[in-house]
């Protein structure tokens, strides 16, 4: 007996919306992977044309880089924002210090597949150069966020003077990132933060001056 054919409705042709096509790249990257990654999925789904989505993103490479960007950027924009969301309600130094185990808990809820998703975007940027600069100047503007809104925090004596405030930046994320290597663990209870979210705390208290007296 013959196999039907299954024929795959294609979504009618219109305008690009890159936002749309973006969105749609990431989901089929985080489905299959960037092996599996097929641009004819890309314009079944969203109605783009081949040259037109070529056009505007180059080629597949391009189209997978312009993804990759967005999930990096977007990841790393909400744990900076947490953040400063923190410091700007900020103005003593009692205050920042009761602030540490609620954003400790914010990043605690942070799921895996988060830093995962990271994690393949920095491997696949490796070799790309053209990917890696656009991971890079994201990465940059984002440190430069989070170090403005602790340099803020040095002025008003909250945070140690005597450290850099970009240098501190980048050790907030990586105490959430470095958490990856906690996933890899096969003895570490995964359910279990408690006392993953001390040992950050105290990292964290490390950037607060001595108290006097």
């Amino acid at each position: 007996m013959a196999t039907k054919k299954v024929t795959r409705k294609r979504a009618p042709r219109k305008a690009p919306n890159l936002e749309e096509i973006i969105a749609v790249a990431i989901d089929l990257l985080l489905q299959t992977g960037e092996g599996g990654f097929r641009i004819e999925d890309v314009i079944e789904r969203t109605g783009i044309s081949k040259s037109s989505l070529y056009l505007h993103f180059g080629d597949r490479d391009g189209l997978i880089g312009a993804a990759y960007v967005e999930v990096f950027t977007t990841d790393i924009k909400r744990n900076i924002e947490q953040a400063i969301l923190i410091f700007d309600g900020v103005e003593t130094q009692a205050q920042l210090e009761a602030s540490i185990p609620i954003f400790v808990q914010a990043l605690a809820r942070v799921p895996s597949p988060v830093r995962w998703n990271r994690m393949d975007v920095l491997s696949a940027a490796r070799y790309r150069p053209e990917f890696l600069s656009r991971i890079i100047e994201a990465q940059t503007r984002l440190n430069s966020a989070l170090a403005e809104a602790l340099s803020a925090q040095q002025k008003l004596g909250n945070v140690r003077s005597d450290m850099s405030a970009r240098e501190m930046a980048v050790l907030i994320q990586g105490v959430s990132f470095g958490r990856i290597f906690r996933d890899l663990d096969s003895k570490m209870d995964r359910d279990n933060l408690s006392d993953w979210s001390e040992l950050a705390a105290a990292v964290y208290k490390v950037v607060l001056p001595p108290k006097r007296g």
